[in-house]
């Protein structure tokens, strides 16, 4: 019986493309870069705020043919530069994506566990949550604190299921990248690709998700058995 629903975040929950967007950006122009255009976003971010500044920057060498030997040596503060101005971004224009508050309100009324598993830190992503939802409104969070063990690493996930002490077969996870779906194979846990975050449906079949879906509204419908109608 599948009783406890894990989510990604960032292209699962929530539409982050404009706050990293303007975050990043920011960075660039105070270290006299041009800007990455959003839609480079959606192929940058998944596997946690470092790979997506090294993306980032390495996108921006090829593109504007810079140094990169010069660009390599202010990686660490270009880096912390990015966090400093993340951590401290008072963003409102990151919404949920729609039907997600009504697909897990149904969800902990049926009973469900509903967690969150993301490679973003613990406050970048608690700071993201409280201002989408009640104080405590998730069973769990678990959030990167050892860049060895970032998604598709198993222990974020696996984290979940040994301080809630629950059972790997009563989990289907939530996200909308490969790096969302090879996680659920390190950790042997069911996959639910979503179509409506920052990848295609040809990367979440490909990736060998067991389910793909468009329609937020779906979600509930996994609580239980699985369902036989879903590709």
């Amino acid at each position: 019986m599948k009783r406890v629903f894990v989510f990604d975040l960032d292209g699962t929950l929530i539409d982050s493309i404009e706050m990293i967007n303007n975050c990043f950006n920011h960075t660039t122009k105070k270290f006299g870069l041009k800007p990455v255009e959003k839609e480079k976003f959606n192929y940058f971010l998944g596997d946690g705020p470092k790979i997506l500044v090294e993306r980032s920057l390495n996108y921006l060498i090829e593109r504007d043919n810079l140094d990169e030997a010069v660009i390599n040596s202010k990686f660490t503060e270009i880096y912390d530069s990015y966090i400093e101005y993340y951590n401290g971004y008072d963003d409102k224009k990151t919404q949920l994506y729609p039907y997600i508050r009504e697909s897990l309100d149904k969800l902990k009324e049926m009973g469900a566990l509903v967690c969150v598993c993301t490679n973003k830190t613990l406050p970048a992503a608690e700071k993201i949550l409280n201002n989408l939802f009640p104080q405590g409104y998730f069973d769990y969070v678990s959030a990167l604190e050892d860049e060895t063990k970032r998604k598709p690493n198993p222990f974020l996930l696996e984290k979940i299921v040994e301080d809630l002490n629950i059972k790997k077969e009563e989990i289907v996870y939530f996200g909308d990248t490969d790096t969302d779906i090879e996680t659920c194979k390190n950790a042997s846990v069911t996959s639910v690709g979503v179509e409506w975050g920052f990848r295609e449906r040809e990367e979440l079949v490909e990736s060998g998700a067991d389910f793909v879906i468009s329609d937020q509204r779906r979600i509930v419908d996994f609580y239980g058995e699985l369902p036989k109608n879903i590709g």
